[in-house]
């Protein structure tokens, strides 16, 4: 009777653990611990905050197919690769884009900006406007394909180039990030 009760028990409570384990909240923002692209399952590899003068900016997440603990390696993947933002607060268009620049200068020679400038600025092109608070921007490294950019869900452009795909992971994930806590983050060292 105490193992029939035990067992019911279970098959209650184990509708809503499974429920909570769909997600990951950082900071308020509610991150699925699994999603899709371009047909291949991605988990979530780890997420951080990005901190610009003591002011929380964003939630950054990873998502990859298989886990990985390091940058280059995960940047380097033969598998498609998410970058997930979701901001915290609103960031006025030439700010955000300024710092995405700056996060290419920082994993690019001089002569890999020159190869790619086009695709630069391609890339910085890609935001229309303002990124307000509450936004959420996915860019997608797809081995073959490039990088497709999307904002909340809707896709601004696509540039296919694997090495341009890499140099824009490399922002987060790079030996120069934008923040290494982020990049901690991101790599499952919250």
């Amino acid at each position: 009777m105490v193992f029939r009760m035990l067992f019911l028990a279970c098959l209650l409570v184990s509708p809503s653990l499974a429920a909570a384990e769909e997600a990951r909240e950082v900071r308020g923002v509610e991150l699925p611990l699994e999603l899709s692209v371009s047909d291949t399952p991605l988990t979530l590899n780890g997420a951080g905050v990005r901190s610009r003068f003591f002011v929380r900016v964003y939630v950054g997440a990873l998502y990859t197919a298989e886990p990985v603990s390091d940058g280059d390696t995960a940047i380097h993947l033969d598998s498609p690769r998410r970058i997930h933002l979701a901001m915290l607060r609103g960031v006025d268009r030439e700010t955000m884009v300024d710092a995405l620049e700056d996060g290419l200068d920082d994993a690019m020679t001089d002569q890999e900006r020159e190869r790619h400038a086009d695709h630069i600025e391609a890339f910085k092109n890609m935001f229309p406007g303002d990124f307000e608070e509450g936004y959420r921007g996915d860019i997608d490294a797809i081995p073959g394909e490039g990088l497709v950019v999307s904002m909340n869900g809707e896709e601004l452009g696509r540039i296919e180039n694997d090495a341009f795909a890499r140099f824009v992971l490399a922002i987060w994930l790079g030996e120069n990030p934008a923040d290494n806590a982020v990049k901690r983050g991101m790599l499952g060292d919250s």
